[in-house]
């Protein structure tokens, strides 16, 4: 969510399985259900539509959950508004992505943030929650940041996406570092197909890859657990 997202998240997947747990044949990686939505109501400042997108939502993880899943993933930040409504509409977890963003922030020693994400996930207060339960400090976009990240998360659903945006990306980043970041949040999965660790000095956490690094250690473990049952 969006398709080219999603695809970025597909191919962290395999890069991930083949690097930190050696999977070679078709046999090694685990089996996944891949369900892109085309969602209504949504676009690149987040929810146009709220109610809309939450009846999507819960209809798509059931058709997952009944697809056979074990647990759930998501590629996409903004949508973990509702997660609770999601999450109580089935039975088996969806993994979350705010949280396991959250949890390699303190894994990592960070004390302060900089966020960058779309214009719904600011105005829900996502990660401001779920990091400031863990004592970290998110430092957020201005008005004319949260313009900018809109602007770009539209061209990389385009896929118009190049150098204006790394720049555009890499000041709002090194304005936060001058603000006392530790680190920068890309708190939007359309984002690492705009910007990523070479343009810029601070350290990025990817949340796509963070995701997909949380999906595969679940997905081993119910693997190993498979094996011995």
């Amino acid at each position: 969510m969006g398709p080219a997202a999603s695809a970025d998240f597909y191919r962290k997947l395999v890069d991930i399985a083949q690097h930190a747990y050696g999977a070679e044949q078709d046999a090694d990686f685990p089996a996944m259900h891949l369900y892109n939505l085309p969602l209504f109501g949504f676009d690149e400042t987040g929810f146009a539509n709220p109610d809309a997108v939450r009846e999507q939502l819960v209809k798509a993880v059931r058709i997952l959950e009944g697809a056979g899943s074990d647990f759930i993933v998501i590629a996409c930040n903004t949508v973990h508004a509702f997660y609770a409504e999601m999450q109580n509409a089935i039975r088996v977890p969806i993994v979350s992505i705010i949280d396991a963003v959250a949890d390699t922030v303190v894994d990592k020693g960070y004390k302060t943030v900089g966020l960058l994400s779309s214009e719904s996930t600011k105005k829900y207060g996502l990660y401001e929650a779920a990091l400031s339960s863990r004592g970290v400090r998110v430092l957020g976009a201005t008005e004319t940041d949260q313009r900018i990240f809109n602007t770009v998360i539209h061209r990389v659903m385009a896929g118009q996406q190049g150098a204006e945006e790394i720049k555009l990306l890499a000041a709002i980043i090194q304005r936060y570092e001058y603000e006392g970041a530790e680190a920068a949040v890309l708190g939007c999965t359309e984002l690492p197909l705009a910007i990523s660790q070479k343009d810029v000095g601070l350290p990025l956490l990817d949340s796509t890859d963070i995701l997909a690094k949380a999906a595969l250690a679940r997905a081993y473990d119910q693997v190993r657990v498979d094996k011995t049952a």
